[in-house]
């Protein structure tokens, strides 16, 4: 074990006695991405199956989960987060909370995997993980909304994003309009300005939505 992990190790170890340990202090260990956190990331898992942290008990926070889901990252890739996602639907928001801190280009491969798993159509029953798929996705979105992300990336994500918003128009959910509308910022061109035109928000916190991320588009294409 490198020196770097083991003191990031003990650091977890001591906030984890203190009853201090976060969600944020472990996804940490995404920054520096290493297989040498899997063994002792997996030992803490285990003892906390026999002594849960308290806040597991006030704030319903599955460490372990968390735990588990990084450490399949760091053993297998995005692939093994889109398997959970495939197979452990029920842990859908921690896949995405991984997703959401890993790189970025990395993160893009595993978003577009997912969306062929509701590419022939999104059920209702799939709204809260859309709504989830969506808003992770926003979050990666701002880090590029200044970055011209090329038509590879425009061709592949628009049409999901215009699947999402269509389905998010049918179920009257503008939480999941605006997330979806959102990452028109990173992928969108001028090309979709129109379309971006096109949307209605009814609720105050979402009317400027399109006309914001308009200006950003055009900003960023001003040439």
């Amino acid at each position: 074990m490198t020196e770097a992990v083991e003191k990031h190790i003990k650091k977890l170890q001591r906030l984890d006695k203190k009853d201090e340990l976060e969600v944020e202090h472990l996804l940490k260990v995404l920054k520096t991405p290493s297989k040498e956190y899997i063994a002792p990331l997996r030992e803490m898992a285990e003892q906390w199956k026999n002594d849960p942290p308290p806040q597991e008990g006030v704030l319903f926070v599955p460490y372990a989960e968390w735990v588990e889901a990084i450490c399949i990252y760091l053993e297998e890739g995005t692939r093994g987060l889109v398997k959970i996602l495939n197979e452990q639907k029920e842990l859908f928001n921690i896949a995405f909370g991984v997703l959401e801190e890993i790189p970025v280009s990395e993160a893009f491969t595993a978003f577009l995997e997912i969306a062929k798993t509701f590419s022939t159509g999104i059920t209702d029953e799939q709204e809260d993980f859309i709504k989830k798929y969506a808003y992770s996705l926003c979050c990666i979105s701002h880090q590029l909304k200044g970055e011209n992300v090329g038509k590879d990336l425009h061709e592949a994500f628009v049409p999901v994003l215009k699947q999402i918003i269509s389905f998010a128009q049918t179920k009257k959910n503008e939480t999941i309009m605006c997330s979806a509308a959102v990452c028109f910022q990173a992928f969108g061109d001028k090309s979709d300005i129109e379309y971006l035109k096109s949307l209605t928000f009814t609720e105050d916190y979402y009317k400027n939505t399109g006309k914001t991320i308009i200006k950003r588009i055009e900003k960023k294409y001003v040439n």
